[in-house]
């Protein structure tokens, strides 16, 4: 059963090979040496309406298996090293695991990188007859978690070093202005609105804390010192002050790619850093 399923998903990827050879030439990538040279991660991304017109070739009730197999029979065919494989993943339903999707390999100044096909989501379901693009990781991002919870003290830390700052966590600041759910709002509006927030990582409720308003919120890009004189006046505006008994301040640096344990050992020096630990970055390629 097995080698009779296999014969006729080679057949279906012939078949669409013969059928699309006359398209194929017609698209924007005119030859293998087109799609080879732009194997890269600076040009992958011309490499999307390619895939996505390859995908529109498979006949209707291809199952995501059979396009997961013809999809990398098709990468692989190129001259170049795409190394194009199936990724599994754990089902917790079945305790087996299945086929999730398809990774290629590209070039990075020198570093292969192992790029995930990003399947479009259309009506919150996977439309595996399309992607919008591609999701990579780098270990580039170290998480250090301080003894602070005073904002200033985590500035003149972030201002001592010379490196990006992903995220500033655990933000907690209490308000004296009134519990009022017109006044919450407003804050939570104008503070969604800085260019160091997002709409995700900004919360408020009142009476917490024995505070008449407390604010969670999460800083990006805390490095630009523009930012860090705006969050200040902005403190001062709605009255926030840190609070000291809550979680203490965990800042993400971003680091140079294969730095980690070197610069957790060197955070871990600091008395007033708890602990550091190395992370990954998420990249997308659109």
């Amino acid at each position: 059963m097995k080698n009779t399923w296999k014969n006729a998903l080679i057949l279906l990827v012939l078949a669409i090979g013969v059928s699309s050879c006359s398209i194929d030439r017609e698209m924007e990538f005119t030859d293998d040496v087109d799609f080879c040279s732009n194997l890269n991660l600076e040009n992958i991304d011309k490499s999307i309406p390619v895939i996505n017109q390859f995908l529109a070739k498979l006949p209707d009730g291809t199952s995501k298996e059979q396009t997961f197999e013809s999809l990398k029979a098709w990468l692989n065919s190129f001259p170049c090293n795409v190394n194009a494989t199936i990724l599994y993943a754990l089902d917790l339903t079945s305790g087996h695991e299945q086929m999730n999707g398809i990774a290629i390999h590209v070039n990075d100044k020198e570093v292969i990188r192992e790029l995930t096909l990003d399947f479009a989501v259309v009506d919150n379901m996977i439309a595996y007859s399309q992607i919008t693009g591609y999701v990579y990781y780098k270990q580039d991002a170290i998480h250090v978690k301080t003894k602070y919870t005073d904002i200033n003290e985590v500035f003149d830390f972030i201002n001592s070093l010379e490196f990006g700052v992903k995220q500033i966590e655990n933000g907690t600041y209490l308000s004296s202005l009134a519990a009022d759910t017109d006044v919450l709002q407003s804050i939570i509006t104008n503070l969604k609105a800085k260019s160091y927030t997002t709409d995700s990582w900004v919360t408020g409720h009142l009476h917490w804390y024995n505070a008449n308003i407390v604010v969670f919120i999460r800083l990006y890009d805390m490095e630009n010192k523009n930012y860090q004189a705006d969050w200040i006046e902005t403190m001062n505006e709605y009255q926030f002050e840190n609070y000291v008994n809550g979680a203490k301040h965990t800042i993400v640096f971003y680091i140079p790619e294969g730095t980690g344990e070197q610069w957790e050992t060197n955070f871990t020096e600091y008395d007033f850093v708890d602990w550091a630990e190395l992370s990954h970055t998420r990249y997308m390629i659109r």
